[in-house]
C-alpha cells in the first residue's frame, strides 16, 4: 500500500528516469545527443541545487556559479599537483566548495535578502581576478587542461566516450537529486520552507534560523562544487571563462523557468534551456534574444514556473467548461 502510494506519488520522476536510463540504446550511441542531455543533467543538478537555496530556504545567494567553478579548479588542481587519483578528486571538489561557502555564510547570514546577493555575487566577480593573479598554479585566462580523468579499463571519463560517460553522469546526477529530493522532505526542509513562508511563527518554534540557513548554504555549495569537478573532468578543462555573467544568467533562467521551490522544476528548465540553446546555436547572438523572449512569455503566462503547466491546463479547461455551461444554460433561457 506504502509502496503503490510512493509509485503514484513519484510516477512523473521514475517515468522520466527510465526515458533517460534507455535513452543512449535507443539513440545508438549518438556522441552529439548524448553530451548535449550529459550537459542537461549536470545544469540540472546545479540549478536543483540552487533551488534548495533560493526557492526552499530563501536564501539568495548568488554565488552558485563561484562555487561550481571552485570545485572544478579543486578537482584539476588536485589531480594535477598532488596526484590524487580523479575518482577522489570530484568529491574533493564539493568538500572545497561547501568549505568556502559555509566561511562566506558565516558572516553573510547576519545579513537579509538582497544584501545576502550582493556579499555572495561579490565573490563571483572577485572569483575571476585570483584565478587570474595565481597565474602559476591556474595558468590564468588559458585555464588547466590535460589532467587525469576517471578512466574503468579501456573507457576514458570524457565528452569524446559519450557513452560510458553519460551514464557516469547520469549515475552521479541521479544520486545528487535523490539526496536533494531527501533534504526537501526531510525535517530539515521543513524548516527551511517554515522559515520562508513564516519566519516569525517558525522562530517561536524553536527553529534556529542561522544554523539551518548554514546548513543550506553548505549542501547547495557542496553540490555545485561536486558538479563543477565533474563538469570539468567530463570536458577536460576548467578557466575563468565559466564565471561569464552568461553562465550565470543562463542557470538563473532554468531555475526561474522550472518553477522556484518546486522539485524537480529547476531539472525540467535545465533540460528546455539547454536544449533551446543548443538548437539555436547557429543564430548566434540572436539565440540570446529569442530564448529570453521564450522566457518572458512562459513567466507571463505561468508565474510558477513549467511546474505549474498541469494546474495551468486544468484551469484552463474548467473556464471553458463553465464557458460553455453558461453559454448552454443561456441558450436555454432565452428559448423559455
Amino acid at each position: 500500500m506504502v509502496v503503490s502510494k510512493i509509485l503514484r506519488k513519484n510516477a512523473f520522476m521514475l517515468g522520466a528516469l527510465l526515458v533517460l536510463a534507455l535513452l543512449p540504446i535507443a539513440l545508438r550511441g549518438n556522441a552529439h545527443v548524448l553530451n548535449i542531455l550529459s550537459a542537461c543533467l549536470i545544469w540540472g543538478v546545479v540549478a536543483s541545487a540552487w533551488d534548495l537555496s533560493i526557492g526552499y530556504a530563501s536564501v539568495w545567494s548568488f554565488g552558485h556559479i563561484a562555487f561550481f567553478v571552485i570545485g572544478g579548479y579543486t578537482g584539476a588542481m588536485t589531480v594535477m599537483y598532488l596526484g590524487i587519483p580523479p575518482e577522489a578528486a570530484i568529491p574533493l571538489g564539493g568538500v572545497a566548495a561547501a568549505v568556502i561557502g559555509i566561511l562566506i555564510a558565516l558572516p553573510c547570514l547576519r545579513l537579509h535578502g538582497i544584501y545576502i546577493a550582493m556579499v555572495t555575487f561579490g565573490v563571483h566577480l572577485v572569483l575571476s581576478t585570483f584565478i587570474l593573479r595565481w597565474r602559476d598554479y591556474t595558468f590564468g585566462a588559458t585555464g588547466l587542461s590535460g589532467f587525469e580523468r576517471i578512466q574503468l579499463g579501456q573507457y576514458v571519463f570524457s565528452s569524446s566516450v559519450p557513452f560510458f560517460s553519460y551514464y557516469v553522469i547520469f549515475g552521479v546526477s541521479v544520486l545528487l537529486l535523490f539526496i536533494i529530493y531527501r533534504v526537501i522532505n526531510s525535517t530539515i526542509g521543513l524548516a527551511f520552507v517554515g522559515l520562508r513562508d513564516s519566519e516569525p511563527f517558525a522562530k517561536s518554534l524553536g527553529i534556529n534560523e542561522y544554523k539551518y540557513k548554514l546548513i543550506v548554504f553548505g549542501i547547495s555549495a557542496f553540490i555545485a562544487g561536486l558538479m563543477g569537478a565533474l563538469y570539468t573532468s567530463f570536458y577536460g578543462t576548467v578557466s575563468p571563462f565559466m564565471l561569464e555573467v552568461s553562465t550565470f544568467l543562463m542557470v538563473l533562467i532554468m531555475l526561474m523557468l522550472g518553477g522556484l521551490g518546486r522539485f524537480p522544476g529547476a531539472v525540467i528548465g535545465a533540460f528546455v534551456i539547454t536544449v533551446l540553446s543548443e538548437a539555436l546555436r547557429p543564430l548566434v547572438l540572436w539565440r540570446f534574444v529569442i530564448l529570453g523572449a521564450i522566457v518572458i512569455t512562459v513567466m507571463i503566462a505561468m508565474p510558477q514556473g513549467l511546474m505549474a503547466l498541469p494546474q495551468t491546463i486544468k484551469s484552463f479547461a474548467r473556464r471553458v467548461t463553465q464557458r460553455k455551461q453558461i453559454k448552454k444554460d443561456s441558450i436555454k433561457t432565452s428559448s423559455i
